[in-house]
């Protein structure tokens, strides 16, 4: 004989773990430890029939949770207190004297907590765990509906097994009409509680300016930048570009429109399109592959030196088409832009001076000067790192002529501003660099630890030529372009190839359209 109050107790006991894990990482750590103690609590006390909380104090504490975290609500976050309540909620619930109406309650918090855990992160063990808590939660139903006609029940193996039949089979069609549905409903291009987190889930993006070791704490972050759908290029084609830096100020590089530069658009190369799946971030610069040509799916705004922005950082996944052209030569324009190219930074120390100098004495032609600062940067003997760093009041001239130790903004840094003194336009583009290419997926796993900054400088023949300093560095060869992906083993491929189709598929999925983003495209004018 089974009892089915033991296993409505073992089930409740089931649909709180399955509910709490997907929240856990988010959880206060008091609440943690009280939704830890309270499913094991509730299972002793369903055993022996003994309830530590009285109905009256239950009710008083779950108010008094509901009101602490109702008052954290704010406009920019409601989800992570909402479901901090409703987990109060459910351990109040889990450590009271249960009849049939609180297993219903258990299980409508259950559901609850997990749909709001899709507010926090909406990852693929989402998916695992709605199907288990439905499973859980279909079958606790039908025991429920045999409970509450005689609480002391017990069945025969024989009719429990019956019984469980039929109760299987309901999720199991359940699943199967939601899978339809999800395919065939339309979808709305704002779900209706995106409200609840605006931005909640971005986290750190590139900036618009350059401070000594910046990128390298971007790096130390070592979270997913995004995924790139498209065919497998070389590694010394891998240079993503996002942002665009080019003045001066305050001992550090700033983005400034550069309104005096004219249009350009890229000529020549091999056009490759890739489909960008963004994590959420908090900057507001499209990362396309260098050099891009246009930009559809997302409302952009392109600048003249190959930047796109969006109006505002966007908190949710979305996804974009890039069409670029590696390789194409980028038309630059003299003039007035060529002196906004060369704006140096207010300090400069008299041995950065004095190395500039010697650049500019090889003469006007521009090949020769490229020449001699690539030739000072190889006998520095420098080193890539991103430990270690050179600081003090002049980082530039710390790097060059002391530590000789830096990561790319450093030797990107001290590249432009011995480029500008010796006359020679340039600029600072940073994004990312490398990542791994996952066969399995056919796309690009790029981390923050690709995050990489490099310069590009207006040659004799007023084209904007991309050089990257880093890779003059002693350790360049295995420093540079190995991301946390270059490890990833069969397995990790196999688990990030089913993640990236679960954000390609559920996350940003809208019959062919993404979700959240706008039916428009952005392309780099043409070259007056």
């Amino acid at each position: 004989m089974i009892a089915v109050k033991t296993l409505l107790d073992a089930l409740t006991a089931v649909a709180a773990v399955l509910c709490l894990v997907p929240v856990a990482p988010f959880l206060d750590r008091p609440v943690l430890l009280l939704a830890m103690a309270a499913v094991a609590g509730g299972l002793w006390c369903d055993r022996r029939g003994r309830y530590p909380l009285p109905p009256l104090p239950a009710t008083v504490l779950a108010l008094l949770g509901v009101a602490y975290y109702a008052a954290r609500i704010s406009r920019a976050e409601v989800a992570a207190p909402v479901v901090h309540a409703l987990v109060v909620l459910l351990c109040v619930r889990l450590l009271t004297v249960k009849q049939g109406r609180d297993y219903l309650q258990v299980f409508v918090l259950a559901l609850f907590i997990l749909a709001g855990s899709s507010l926090l992160t909406l990852e693929i063990g989402f998916i695992v765990y709605l199907v288990l808590l439905v499973f859980t939660v279909t079958v606790s139903l039908v025991l429920l509906t045999v409970f509450v006609t005689d609480p002391r029940l017990a069945l025969p193996r024989r009719d429990f097994w019956r019984l469980m039949k039929v109760a299987l089979i309901l999720p199991a069609a359940s699943l199967v009409l939601m899978l339809v549905f999800f395919v065939i409903l339309p979808r709305t291009g704002q779900p209706l509680w995106d409200f609840l987190n605006p931005a909640h889930r971005a986290v750190a993006g590139l900036a618009e300016s350059l401070d000594p070791g910046a990128f390298a704490r971007l790096g130390d972050v070592g979270a997913l930048a995004f995924r790139a759908e498209g065919p497998e290029l070389p590694v010394e084609e891998r240079y993503w570009r996002a942002v665009v830096m080019n003045q001066p100020e305050e001992g550090r590089w700033v983005r400034a429109e550069p309104s005096a530069e004219g249009p350009a658009r890229p000529a020549g190369g091999r056009p490759v399109e890739l489909t960008v799946y963004p994590e959420p971030r908090s900057d507001r610069y499209l990362v396309t592959l260098d050099r891009p040509l246009q930009v559809r799916g997302v409302r952009s705004q392109p600048a003249p030196d190959l930047v796109f922005r969006i109006p505002a950082s966007r908190g949710q996944r979305f996804r974009y088409t890039v069409l670029a052209a590696p390789g194409a030569v980028l038309p630059g324009r003299g003039g007035a832009a060529g002196d906004f190219y060369l704006i140096v930074p207010e300090r400069v120390s008299p041995r950065v001076a004095e190395a500039a100098a010697r650049i500019r004495a090889v003469g006007a032609d521009r090949t020769a000067q490229l020449a001699a600062l690539a030739d000072f940067f190889r006998t520095r003997q420098l080193t890539y790192g991103r430990d270690d760093l050179p600081g003090g009041p002049d980082p530039v001239d710390a790097f060059l002529f002391d530590k000789r130790r830096g990561h790319c903004e450093f030797f990107a840094a001290a590249y432009i501003t011995l480029a500008r003194l010796a006359g020679v336009p340039a600029r600072l583009v940073g994004g990312y660099y490398g990542g791994e290419y996952n066969a399995l997926g056919g796309y690009y796993l790029v981390t923050d630890e690709a995050a990489h900054v490099w310069v590009e400088v207006l040659d004799g023949d007023s084209v904007w030529q991309r050089i990257d300093p880093s890779q003059w560095a002693r350790n360049a060869g295995t420093a540079l372009g190995t991301g946390r992906a270059a490890g990833l083993n069969a397995w990790q491929r196999l688990t990030d190839t089913l993640n990236y189709h679960w954000v390609q598929l559920v996350v940003v999925f809208d019959l062919g359209q993404p979700v959240r983003t706008p039916k428009s495209s952005a392309a780099i004018p043409s070259a007056a």
